[in-house]
């Protein structure tokens, strides 16, 4: 139960969380490994995510898979990630609405605080991906 609380809780910072969880793996266990000479790199991934059977979801929306030319329903999911080339480790994602609302299928619950770090993530969901 105690982990589904936190799950939920709209208050927890799960983007500094990630962060600081990925930066401490791969300074204490993956740069140790990897040869000077070995680029590393920032990804930006720009992937679907499908929700083509969802019905109630918080902020689904009717978004296109530049992949395959079509419309679904379902996210965009923005991810930052480090790469040594061998290994990729997700630094920050953020889950991606419609910009439009009539795009939108639901849209965001109104009884959250908006002083909230998941008032603020949902806000950030449904503006331009740039």
């Amino acid at each position: 139960d105690v982990v589904y609380d936190l799950l939920k809780n709209p208050t927890y910072n799960w983007r500094k969380l990630l962060v600081l969880v990925s930066t401490y793996l791969i300074e204490k266990f993956i740069r140790p490994l990897t040869s000077e000479r070995r680029d590393c790199v920032l990804i930006f991934d720009d992937s679907a995510f499908y929700r083509n059977r969802s019905k109630c979801v918080e902020l689904l929306a009717r978004a296109k898979d530049h992949a395959h030319h079509v419309y679904f329903k379902g996210f965009r999911m923005l991810t930052l990630g480090w790469s040594d080339g061998a290994t990729f480790l997700p630094l920050a994602f953020s889950h991606l609405s419609s910009p439009k609302a009539k795009n939108r299928f639901q849209e965001m619950d109104s009884s959250i605080d908006k002083r909230t770090v998941g008032y603020k993530r949902r806000k950030e969901a449904i503006q331009k991906t740039t």
